[in-house]
């Protein structure tokens, strides 16, 4: 392979730390093969492949020189992700060879959750002296920590430990890797409050601790009272020591505090980053103000009745499933990005103040006062991004003072509202959320300026949908549905241009298509009599590809459109007379249609004398693209 050392691709030898000396030599002396290159360069090539995904091990099989790069070059080998996927045997495999030869050379290694630890490749991990980072998804007790004493280096380690870990391994664990910077602590249901402190007061060097009580608990064992109780007592006994500033993660699960015991540890935990509290039967509100929090998750809280917080940092909110007697949310957040409330049908208030919110998730809101949301929208005019579910309005208006800045629009599969209107000129994106069904929506009217994609899947019981914009690149409806959709009338208006318009298994009592441009118009399986398409085609003219595969009820229709390309009407069996007045059309598909007779400006046609038509006789399907691709029908 030549390398070209003049051009302006050519590889810069001063960003590897060479010498203006070095420079002078190398480019005195022409390189006439990738196996002439300076080790330096092999170094900053290979750094762009990753070890396991693309197969570095296998590199040194190439030649003595790259063996001998990747042997020595240990910026090659600091980190390594362990996600192994459909090929699991091929991935471990190369895990085995990279901890084997070149595991001296690894600082951070990091397993995928829920995947399996082999004990021939942990038997290999003791062995990695050098490491600093350890994440392991197996259960921590004292044989583990034994085989793991020789790894001194380490300063950052995940835990994860059950009823195995006790307070005597957290000893230990203080005592082999003393250079300790960062800990979590996960599901440790057997270690004490006395234990845990200990544990930290026996590292020196520790900043960052990541506590989570109780996770994964299993309520039917008899040990898990305890662990219950002495979760409380963990974080009730920390937040009276220096440590208690050092939590950057809290997880409470199956922890009995009550409102103000949390009030009081939230204040302690200075540099509390996440939160997360769910299933803990004692709390029957959440007031907390906090200058550090980033993130909270509340679910499982049935016994609270309000969630009031005030975060200056705080930038994600998610109280999910479960508060079931949760009436009034207040949120205070400059820099909150992204809410996703659950109402579990009992909220009522719900009050945001936020400078750049862009999501907003909200389902199971039956009782929620529209005046509420309202006022929340308007207060946060920064949403391009909504989610919605249920709400207690039969008839939702969404208009541009409301959302001023709306560019997506997502009905969640408990949204109930039977009308929706949308007035957006900022509007881009309006769907449904896949795999679901909307079995309430009757009428949906959008307006907006430039719309980029309208996608409404799973609404058996629209009935009216009418979409005003200037321009709209795609719209399709029903896709992926084997139930026919009765729409009374289906009205399409944009002022520019459509770009592409489908509708599957649609029986249309009206359909008006109104644009000086169309390219792509497909109605696939769609009941539509002959006069409802005649009207529909002369409003719109100025179709490209016209797509009426299998709409098996047209008998008779005229089509004059000039700039018309190509027209299908595959599988069309009840058609007996076309006639096209179409001076551009390349190509034709009539195949599937025994009775047609094709007219050219009222003049019938020999059919077996024209060129680019799809016969009668033949079973030639096209797709739906532009222009579109042809694939043999079985």
């Amino acid at each position: 392979m030549a390398v070209n050392t003049r051009g302006k691709k050519a590889l810069s030898l001063s960003d590897s730390g060479m010498s203006s000396m070095d420079e002078s030599i190398y480019y005195t002396t022409p390189l006439r093969h990738i196996l002439d290159l300076p080790d330096e360069l092999l170094v900053r090539i290979f750094g762009y492949f990753q070890p396991v995904e693309d197969q570095l091990p296998r590199l040194a099989l190439v030649c003595k020189k790259w063996h001998h790069v990747l042997q020595y070059s240990g910026s090659l080998w600091r980190v390594l992700n362990v996600s192994p996927g459909p090929n699991a045997h091929i991935h471990y495999s190369l895990i085995t060879t990279i901890l084997k030869l070149y595991g001296h050379h690894l600082y951070k290694l990091v397993w995928r959750e829920n995947s399996p630890v082999y004990e021939n490749i942990f038997a290999l991990v003791k062995h990695l002296t050098s490491l600093k980072l350890l994440r392991l998804p197996i259960l921590w007790n004292s044989v583990v920590v034994d085989s793991l004493q020789n790894l001194g280096n380490l300063e950052a380690v995940h835990i994860n430990g059950g009823y195995s870990l006790m307070d005597t391994d957290l000893e230990n664990i203080a005592r082999y890797f003393p250079k300790l910077k960062e800990v979590s602590l996960n599901a440790c249901w057997c270690i004490t409050s006395s234990g845990f402190v200990t544990f930290c007061r026996a590292l020196e060097n520790l900043k960052n601790v990541t506590l989570k009580i109780n996770s994964g608990l299993p309520l039917e064992d008899a040990r898990s009272e305890e662990s219950m109780r002495e979760g409380a007592r963990i974080v009730l006994a920390i937040r009276y020591t220096v440590f208690a500033s050092m939590v950057g993660v809290l997880c409470l699960h199956f922890v009995p505090v009550e409102m103000d015991e949390l009030w009081d540890i939230v204040n302690k935990m200075t540099n509390l980053k996440k939160l997360s509290i769910s299933n803990c039967e004692h709390l029957h509100g959440i007031r907390l103000v906090s200058n550090s929090l980033q993130k909270l998750c509340l679910f499982n809280l049935w016994n609270v009745l309000f969630v009031s917080i005030d975060g200056t940092d705080l930038r994600s909110v998610t109280i999910d499933a479960g508060l079931e007697s949760m009436e009034h949310v207040e949120i205070y957040a400059p820099k909150l990005r992204r809410a996703v409330v659950n109402g579990s049908n009992i909220l009522r208030t719900l009050g945001i103040r936020s400078k750049k919110l862009s999501l907003l998730d909200l389902c199971n809101c039956e009782e929620l006062e529209m005046s509420s949301l309202r006022d929340m929208l308007k207060s946060n005019p920064s949403i391009v991004c909504i989610k919605l579910g249920s709400l207690s309005q039969d008839s939702l208006l969404l208009d541009e003072l409301i959302i001023p800045n709306l560019q997506e629009l997502c009905l969640l599969g408990d949204f109930a509202c039977e009308a929706l209107h949308v007035r957006s000129p900022t509007l881009r994106l309006f769907h449904t959320e896949s795999e679901t069904d909307i079995i309430t929506l009757n009428h949906v009217y959008i307006t907006a300026n430039h719309l980029c994609k309208v996608a409404l899947v799973g609404m058996p019981a629209l009935k009216t949908m009418t979409i005003q914009c200037v321009s709209v690149d795609s719209i399709e409806l029903n896709l992926c549905s084997d139930d026919q959709l009765l729409l009374d009338s289906c009205v399409i208006q944009a002022l520019g241009s459509i770009g592409f318009l489908r509708l599957f298994d649609c029986k249309l009592n009206l359909l008006s298509v109104s644009t000086p441009l169309a390219r792509t118009v497909v109605l696939y399986r769609c009941h539509v009599s002959d006069y409802v398409l005649q009207m529909a085609l002369n409003g719109c003219p100025n179709i490209s590809n016209l797509n009426l595969e299998k709409c098996r009820n047209i008998k008779q229709i005229s089509i004059e459109a000039p700039p018309l390309k190509f027209l299908n009407m595959f599988d069309c069996r009840d058609i007996h007379k076309l006639d096209l007045d179409c001076p551009e059309l390349i190509a034709l598909n009539i195949g599937q249609c025994p009775n047609v007779r094709l007219y050219i400006r009222g003049i019938e046609q020999e059919l077996s004398s024209m060129t680019g038509v799809v016969l009668p006789s033949e079973s030639v399907r096209w797709s739906h693209d532009f222009p579109p691709q042809v694939y043999m029908c079985s």
